[in-house]
């Protein structure tokens, strides 16, 4: 993409982060969206970066780094963990496919990303702020310490 491209892009994003939260034809806060946007159209080509401090039950806190790439029809992840005053090897990367479903939680859909679905893998959900909430391991009155925020 080219600097005039990148400069329109981040235009749109400024002006639709004036306007966030307001209903245009009442002026009271609308809802957050929480949309994917990942697109599924065979040209549709996005990334989308998490990043977060995850509780650890040996260390100090587990620093965690989620890129969920989409390009075409294929989606790929990558997360890097690095454990916090932990002894040896600190660095972990994992690799992998993700997919994502949308789930009635409470009769309201919710977008669940899952991955290395072939392998039962992890499922994070979509929360409203843009936030993913880690879904096993924990309970879920604790969310957000389980919660990694979007860049």
């Amino acid at each position: 993409m080219d600097k005039r491209a990148w400069l329109i892009v981040l235009l749109m994003l400024l002006l639709a982060a004036c306007n966030r939260g307001r209903d245009d034809a009442t002026g009271r806060a609308a809802p957050p969206s929480a949309s994917s946007d990942f697109g599924n159209g065979e040209s549709a080509q996005t990334e989308r970066t998490w990043v977060g401090l995850l509780p650890c039950s040996d260390c100090q806190g587990i620093d965690t780094r989620l890129v969920l790439r989409a390009e075409g029809g294929r989606r790929d992840y990558l997360m890097t963990e690095t454990y916090l005053g932990g002894p040896g090897k600190n660095t972990f990367n994992r690799a992998g496919t993700w997919t994502e479903v949308t789930e009635l939680v409470d009769g309201e859909p919710v977008t669940m990303y899952i991955l290395d679905p072939d392998r039962a893998g992890q499922r994070f959900s979509l929360q409203p702020d843009g936030a993913l909430e880690l879904l096993e391991g924990h309970e879920l009155s604790q969310g957000l310490a389980y919660r990694l925020q979007r860049l």
